[in-house]
């Protein structure tokens, strides 16, 4: 039994273990926070705050560094117009789309089909930032870029000093934090498995106890077969191994298998599962081979 509870304790360890690895993978796939940080010709910086989506590849840790072009048509909702060849290298290209008219993931698989390395789309009418997701797994699995999604007013101030027309560029920066609730699922986890044990144990524990009480005692049936002697005087022993009282002519005894006899009037002694001093009885069974132990029993 202990070997099985520790078996379940390693188990809880491994679950343990592998939700924590799952949670960090996790939250290495997927930032919960980026920042735009935007440059413009003379370059002074400005700050945009924004939410990734939840499909394509993450953001990288240093950062996507690139030039901002808009949309056209606005709503990237069909085949877009590619990036501008940039003079003397390859360049990286990002792209601001509206939002509306489609779905944020073909607004991105165009963009990307396009040759932009990332998609920015931004809101209408409104500067909440809303999460973006995607219920197409075949569009879905054809993403590679990152997006992310950003307020109206965000937007314009791109449009206004921050594209590639006008001598600017933007890094994509993603914050990877913890929220509370990442710390708290793996805590709540671990604190059930752990309460689970523990029941297991006590409930564990009780039964060895009560078979351990029940196997320290003789049952009746097996008393029963103990064979009973009339004691006579010249016998080998006239004295009580429990009682310590003296046998008279005609006493019935029971004859134990280390060949004591005791009185019959101490026969409750074989079934009780205590003794006094805190001792153990000692179970009587066919297969004794040693002298009693005189105890008394409460």
């Amino acid at each position: 039994m202990l070997l099985s509870i520790g078996m379940l304790m390693l188990s809880a360890t491994q679950v343990y273990t592998i939700l924590t690895v799952q949670l960090f993978a996790f939250l290495h796939l997927l930032p919960v926070e980026a920042d735009i940080l935007a440059y413009n010709f003379e370059n002074v910086s400005q700050t945009f705050d924004d939410l990734p989506a939840r499909f394509g590849y993450r953001l990288p840790a240093e950062g996507l560094k690139g030039f901002l072009i808009n949309s056209k048509p606005e709503n990237a909702c069909e085949p877009i117009v590619p990036p501008p060849l940039k003079d003397n290298s390859s360049g990286t290209f990002i792209v601001l789309i509206r939002r509306l008219d489609c779905n944020f993931d073909v607004k991105v698989l165009n963009a990307q089909r396009a040759g932009y390395k990332a998609a920015i789309v931004h809101n209408v009418d409104s500067d909440e930032l809303i999460s973006m997701g995607s219920n197409d797994i075949g569009v879905l699995k054809k993403i590679d870029i990152p997006s992310v999604f950003i307020g109206e007013s965000s937007a314009n101030s791109l449009k206004d000093e921050f594209t590639y027309e006008r001598g600017g560029h933007i890094v994509l920066v993603p914050e990877f934090s913890l929220p509370l609730e990442y710390y708290l699922i793996p805590f709540l986890i671990i604190v059930g498995i752990c309460l689970i044990l523990i029941v297991i144990f006590m409930i564990t524990k009780f039964f060895q106890d009560r078979h351990r009480a029940r196997r320290n005692r003789l049952h009746k049936d097996q008393l029963k077969k103990l064979p009973i002697h009339k004691f006579k005087k010249g016998d080998e022993y006239d004295v009580c191994a429990i009682c310590l009282d003296e046998y008279e002519d005609g006493d019935k005894l029971r004859l134990l298998p280390c060949s004591h006899g005791t009185s019959c009037c101490c026969e409750p002694w074989f079934t009780c599962s205590s003794v006094r001093g805190g001792r153990q009885t000692t179970v009587i069974s066919t297969a004794w081979a040693r002298p009693c132990a005189r105890h008394w029993c409460h």
